[in-house]
């Protein structure tokens, strides 16, 4: 519920006051779509309407584990750490978890009265380093699994929360609760891509994803080597560098171009399904290289544009310059797509790090690997293709 300025509309001349001094915050709080700006939000926000002498933001549980981030002010050196060890001594644990769905509670609810409280050693280890005594929870639940939760504390000599902020922290929840769902979700929809992407990497069949605009938004290493010998032949390819001489073919372009027209010559009302939105293009002197381009489209939502999802399919005869394959780029005597089929995605990945030129030093760094990780990897690479040098890798993959 929120009044005609976009604060929130609570009672009691204490919550108004609170309400007013957090419509700026509130702009911010709505605005936030990183981790950063979310923190910088929530703290603004929530101390507008309740001051305290801290501020505390969880996010990231699994199940109803500690928060995997937890963001504090004022800043507490090696956060992670600390807030590992508060958890096993955390006396709100027990409670939040016989107490599932919760929205709000105060500390009073929990702790034991305050003289009391004092002489427990998780208020002298951890409460008392933190500078407080008194506080209050803000609660998210996904089903019956913890999902966020911030914090407010207030030191010994500040007055307990009253009755209106506590309010207006009832007020706020809603507010926050969106802000954080939204960042929530962008992590969750970049990991599912980063997920798709790494199946795809080092899959023995060309894919690129264009954007409406005909950019590159994803192409996999079979992709980059297609284009290669699309637009350079396959004797010009195998000395060029994806990274430097990458481009996409000027037949494809005009390919997507046709599609984008007829997808923008229709009803934007019957956009949400595009049957037949699908083009195939040859190379114009290479015959067994073409490119099949399907419009991808989510019928779930208008937000989105249309993508161009370009496989290609290589099977180029011995008069070409390579042994006929079927699916993949290029091919030694057994086949290339054959031997990449021989080994795990990991392996797969390190050998065509190989056929592009890096140390196993730099595979190392790309992959986040240990030197004697990629060593180990690379040697059983070369057992299962039979080979016994990196040369003799490349030759076999290119």
């Amino acid at each position: 519920m929120t009044n005609d300025h976009g604060g929130p509309k609570v009672k009691g001349r204490g919550v108004e006051r609170a309400g007013k001094a957090s419509r700026a915050p509130l702009l911010e709080l709505h605005a936030a779509m990183e981790v950063p700006a979310l923190w910088a939000a929530v703290q603004a926000v929530v101390r507008a309407v309740a001051p305290a002498h801290r501020v505390t933001l969880f996010l990231g549980h699994l199940g109803m584990g500690e928060a995997r981030v937890v963001l504090t002010d004022p800043p507490i050196p090696e956060v992670e750490r600390w807030f590992a060890a508060r958890g096993e001594e955390n006396p709100f644990s027990p409670f939040i978890a016989a107490h599932r769905g919760v929205k709000l509670y105060r500390f009073e609810e929990v702790l034991p009265p305050p003289a009391e409280f004092r002489r427990t050693a998780f208020y002298q280890r951890f409460a008392q380093a933190e500078g407080w005594d008194k506080g209050v929870s803000v609660l998210y639940w996904a089903k019956r699994e913890m999902a966020a939760m911030f914090s407010v504390y207030r030191a010994p000599e500040e007055p307990a929360f009253t009755e209106a902020e506590v309010a207006a922290l009832q007020e706020l929840r809603p507010f926050v609760g969106v802000a954080i769902e939204r960042v929530q979700r962008l992590h969750t929809e970049r990991l599912a891509r980063r997920g798709l992407e790494e199946f795809n990497r080092n899959l023995p069949v060309g894919l690129v994803l264009l954007d409406w605009a005909l950019r590159m938004e994803f192409s996999n290493t079979e992709g980059q080597k297609g284009f290669l010998i699309w637009n350079h032949g396959p004797e010009a390819a195998r000395a060029l560098s994806a990274r430097e001489a990458w481009a996409v073919p000027a037949e494809v372009l005009g390919a997507c171009r046709e599609l984008r027209a007829a997808v923008e010559a229709r009803n934007p009302k019957a956009l949400r399904s595009l049957p037949g939105d699908v083009a195939t293009v040859t190379h114009p002197r290479l015959a067994g290289l073409r490119a099949q381009i399907t419009v991808l489209n989510n019928p779930a939502s208008a937000l989105a544009k249309p993508r161009f999802l370009v496989v290609l399919d290589l099977r180029l005869g011995a008069g070409e310059g390579e042994a006929a394959t079927a699916g993949g780029v290029g091919g030694g005597a057994g086949g290339r797509m054959r031997s990449l089929q021989e080994l795990s995605p990991r392996e797969r990945e390190i050998a065509l790090l190989v056929c592009e030129g890096l140390s196993n030093a730099e595979i190392a760094r790309q992959l986040r690997k240990s030197v004697l990780t990629i060593k180990t990897q690379l040697n059983a690479v070369f057992r299962k293709l039979g080979v016994t040098s990196r040369t003799r890798l490349m030759a076999m993959l290119r």
